[in-house]
């Protein structure tokens, strides 16, 4: 995982979406073993040849170790930014093992699959879409001597070019996928520690209620990754998901990783109310972001009682023009309304806001700066403003590519995707605004919300200072700030290690 040094959050996340492809594997009879180099070594961080960048995690020489000899080598990249390191693992892994088949998965490999094989020549298959029943199929393939044109939703390596094979539906049945193997990851660290996307209330396990996202914003990767159909599990299938891991794990909170959770009202209001029914003290929340339309003061309610404490809206501007432009069919007085009701229940909220997207104006940025103040001035606990960062996949990533912007993916346009975190740089593609202009506008809508925020109820600042001296968490800003004194303040530890990619002056940090 690559991560500025100043980045507001560095999420340390149990990978779902492997367990999720471990467990189809384990159940068509093949021999699995994980590797979680993040879990292995949560807190273990090494600094970049740029020294305003880590790598958290094993080092490539203790992966390659602890990977051994295999057959099939599967490395998943969500994040298109950690590519150059998932890159260097997959030539070092396939180095000692020169006869493996290699296959990618992930929302980068769906993104620039014929990329990926390009830029990696060690990469033999790309995967599209999910990875569950096509794994399970390419394995199948290889075992038998069978052909890979076969495999829907592939691009693989042949004589020499890259073949895209034709798309693979989705899994239409949500409830025949087995449950994650997190018995072959080390789960534990992440339970023990804290560690997750969200606010930290307790052990935490992350868990998808439905998949997919029926919207098509511009800035985002979905719709190539999962088209637009969405899909809830059955209800009673998370249910029993969320009990097993509360009487095996002692799960006390669940972070809900769903693209777009809140869709059907009636499922919603179904959930909630089984979890008042079976009385489990727990809690769960939306860390990633959701839409506001089936949020009313009904469900609101029901989702406080049954544990919702934590809520992060996802209105991403301010501006009707930009809202527009990028596709984001919402309506910022119908969020309000949303908002309003969810702090008379009494739940945490944090807003999500992008800046800098493609054309954006001065004038817009400060109708996204009025819309912050407004819902500082209402209640909003938190508000967090990304700079645009054009992921492949996106509709504005092939817009600004179309028009030259992007001329290439090498290391520095990889690292310049982590700016969206990166409290002290911005990269504009906006004609309208310089990258410094960008992070003044970023910096200081945040410092105008938070100002309005705690002029307007001091007693919250006093609170935040308290919970930062005691290690405690209750809302994104209080998790954001122990990330960043983590950083600052981490032990450092000498190390002689050259296999870290990119490592400058071999220096790993450690956490006390």
């Amino acid at each position: 995982m690559t991560v500025p040094r100043w980045a507001h959050v560095s999420p340390i996340c149990p990978p779902l979406g492997l367990a999720y492809v471990a467990s189809s594997i384990q159940k068509a009879g093949y021999s699995v073993k994980c590797v979680d180099a993040i879990g292995d070594a949560p807190f273990t961080r090494y600094v970049l040849e740029n020294p305003n960048f880590l790598s958290y995690g094993l080092s490539t020489a203790d992966i390659v170790e602890r990977v051994g000899e295999c057959d099939v080598l599967g490395i998943s990249a969500m994040f298109s930014h950690d590519w150059p390191l998932a890159k260097s693992v997959v030539q070092a892994v396939r180095k000692k093992n020169p006869k493996a088949v290699v296959i990618g998965g992930g929302e980068h490999f769906n993104a620039v699959p014929e990329f990926c094989l390009e830029d990696c020549p060690e990469m033999d298959i790309s995967v599209m879409g999910e990875g569950e029943e096509t794994a399970v199929d390419i394995l199948k393939q290889l075992d038998g001597g069978g052909h890979l044109q076969d495999v829907p939703g592939i691009v693989f390596r042949h004589d020499g070019k890259a073949v895209r094979n034709m798309p693979r539906p989705r899994i239409a049945d949500l409830g025949s996928i087995p449950r994650p193997a997190w018995e072959l990851f080390p789960l534990e660290n992440y339970l023990a520690n804290g560690l997750g996307y969200g606010v930290n209330p307790g052990r935490t396990v992350p868990i998808l209620a439905s998949r997919g996202c029926p919207f098509e914003c511009t800035f985002c990767s979905s719709p190539q990754m999962w088209t637009t159909k969405w899909q809830a599990r059955p209800l009673e299938d998370v249910i029993e998901e969320m009990q097993y891991y509360i009487d095996h794990y002692g799960a006390q909170n669940f972070d809900l990783y769903d693209l777009t959770a809140i869709v059907k009202k009636d499922w919603l209001v179904a959930f909630c109310k089984r979890i008042l029914e079976l009385k489990w003290n727990i809690t769960w929340q939306m860390p990633s972001g959701t839409r506001s339309e089936a949020l009313d003061e009904e469900s609101l309610h029901l989702m406080f009682l049954s544990g919702q404490k934590n809520i992060s809206y996802a209105p991403e501007s301010g501006s009707p023009a930009t809202l527009k432009r990028i596709k984001k069919k919402i309506s910022l007085d119908k969020m309000a309304e949303s908002v309003r009701a969810a702090l008379k229940e009494g739940i945490n909220v944090k807003l999500n806001i992008i800046m800098g997207f493609p054309h954006e104006t001065t004038k817009e940025l400060w109708e996204t700066i009025g819309f912050l103040v407004r819902m500082a001035a209402l209640g909003v606990h938190d508000a967090y403003v990304a700079c645009f960062s054009p992921y492949p996949g996106s509709e504005l990533f092939k817009g600004l590519e179309a028009e030259g912007k992007i001329t290439k993916m090498d290391s520095e346009y990889f690292l310049m995707l982590t700016s969206y975190s990166d409290l002290r740089y911005s990269y504009s593609y906006s004609p309208h605004l310089s990258n410094r202009k960008l992070t003044v506008y970023r910096l200081g809508g945040m410092a105008l919300f938070y100002a309005v925020s705690y002029l307007t109820r001091p007693a919250r600042l006093l609170k935040v200072l308290v919970n930062l001296i005691q290690g405690k968490e209750e809302s994104r800003l209080d998790l954001a700030l122990h990330n960043i004194k983590d950083r600052i303040f981490s032990k450092k530890i000498q190390l002689d290690d050259a296999s870290v990619p990119g490592a400058k002056s071999a220096k790993s940090f450690q956490r006390t």
